[in-house]
C-alpha cells in the first residue's frame, strides 16, 4: 500500500500541514524581503547618477533615463501582473521575477557601456512591476480575513522602509565601491 499525499505537492495547504501556521509568516517574510529588493532598487541608483555620468560621459537629461527606464518598465509591467499570475502561477512568476531582478542588477553592474545599463535597468523594472501586487494577493489567499490587517501591517513596515533606507546605502555603497556596487545590492 503506498501512501498518497492528501495535498497536491506545493500547495498552500501542503505547506501548511508541512510547516504548521508558521508558513504563512514565512511565506510573507520572504515575499517581503523581494519586494523590498525591488523597491530599494527604484530608490538606490539615483545617488549613482552623477558617477555613472562621469563614466559614460553623458549628460543629466539622459542619464536620468537611468530612473525613468525602470520606472516606465515597472508601470507597464504592472499592468500584466494579473495575466501572468494566471498563465504561470504565483510561485513561478515570483521566483521569474527575482531571477530577472537578479540578471538585471548582474548584467548592469558588468555593464561596459550605457544603453546595457539602461537595458539592465529596464529589465530590473519589469521584475519589480509584477512582484510588487503579489504580496497583497498573497495576504489575502494564506490569511484568515480576521489576520489580514496584522499580515499586511507587518509587510506594510517593510515597504515604507525600503525607499527610505534605499539612498542611504545606496550613497554608502557608491562612497566605498564606486557606482557599480549598487546594482548588486540586489545580488545575494
Amino acid at each position: 500500500m503506498t501512501d498518497t499525499p492528501s495535498h497536491p505537492p506545493g500547495s498552500s495547504a501542503e505547506l501548511r500541514a508541512r510547516h504548521g501556521e508558521r508558513y504563512r509568516w514565512l511565506l510573507l517574510f520572504s515575499v517581503m524581503v523581494g519586494t523590498m529588493a525591488s523597491i530599494m532598487s527604484s530608490t538606490v541608483v539615483n545617488v549613482a547618477i552623477p558617477g555613472l555620468s562621469h563614466q559614460f560621459v553623458l549628460g543629466q537629461a539622459r542619464a536620468q533615463w537611468v530612473t525613468s527606464g525602470f520606472m516606465v518598465a515597472m508601470t507597464v509591467s504592472m499592468l500584466t501582473t494579473p495575466w501572468i499570475l494566471g498563465r504561470f502561477g504565483y510561485r513561478a512568476t515570483y521566483a521569474g521575477c527575482m531571477v530577472m531582478l537578479l540578471a538585471g542588477g548582474t548584467l548592469g553592474g558588468f555593464a561596459q557601456n550605457f544603453p546595457l545599463v539602461l537595458a539592465a535597468r529596464v529589465m530590473e523594472g519589469l521584475a519589480a512591476g509584477v512582484v510588487q501586487p503579489i504580496p497583497a494577493i498573497i495576504i489575502m489567499r494564506a490569511f484568515e480575513p480576521h489576520e489580514q490587517g496584522r499580515a499586511s501591517g507587518v509587510f506594510g513596515m517593510g515597504v515604507v522602509l525600503a525607499p527610505a533606507i534605499g539612498p542611504s546605502i545606496g550613497g554608502l555603497l557608491v562612497d566605498w565601491f564606486g557606482w557599480r556596487s549598487i546594482f548588486f545590492m540586489v545580488v545575494p
